[in-house]
């Protein structure tokens, strides 16, 4: 079932199939996490667990926006993202995209290389590629997921996409650098000099 306005009313449901790793993860203690995403987005959601699936319906508050946000978070959630990073998707400018990563490795021992790589020895590319980028990323299973604005979302998907490609570490990090550079001069000239100071 899908979603409609009606008469300034939005009626439906959106239903999400569940990882059953991620079920717990998503109800949270004493069905803490579940009623966070609830109470912010303006929604009510079912949880399946013999099903494996989450039910999102709107309330009579909800608006298409809420009801697709509290979406975006229980698949970030679903795609390994702790409740605190999924709830970054709360704000308008944020958004999920999600890599398949069987679509560029069709046998598993690629697919394991590739995943490595992503990773970095002891996690330390991952946490490079977040930092540089600002964006969250999540490697689970055969899927990366990014949580980030536009720009970020592209920078780190050209990234990964150079990882896959087999290009080195140093040269995915030099692009990374060369793009925040061009993305902060391009903020400075869109926010103009500062008058601070000046009458």
């Amino acid at each position: 079932m899908g979603l409609v306005n009606r008469e300034g009313k939005v009626v439906g449901a959106l239903t999400i199939p569940l990882n059953p790793d991620r079920v717990g993860v998503l109800i949270g203690e004493g069905g803490r996490v579940k009623k966070r995403i609830e109470e912010s987005t303006k929604t009510r959601i079912r949880i399946d667990t013999r099903a494996l699936e989450a039910v999102i319906q709107p309330t009579e508050e909800s608006s298409l926006s809420d009801v697709y946000k509290a979406k975006r978070i229980v698949e970030a959630i679903n795609y390994g993202f702790s409740p605190e990073r999924a709830l970054r998707l709360l704000e308008d400018d944020q958004f999920l995209e999600v890599i398949d990563l069987k679509e560029y490795a069709k046998r598993r021992e690629n697919l394991v290389r590739i995943k490595g790589r992503i990773i970095g020895e002891r996690g330390k590319f991952w946490k490079t590629l977040e930092e540089m980028s600002g964006a969250y990323v999540s490697v689970y299973d055969r899927f990366v997921a990014i949580i980030g604005d536009f720009n970020q979302l592209r920078i780190v998907k050209t990234a990964i996409q150079m990882i896959i490609d087999g290009r080195q570490h140093r040269t995915v990090i030099n692009y990374l650098k060369r793009e925040v550079s061009d993305l902060k001069k391009k903020l400075q000239l869109w926010e103009g000099p500062s008058f601070v100071g000046e009458i």
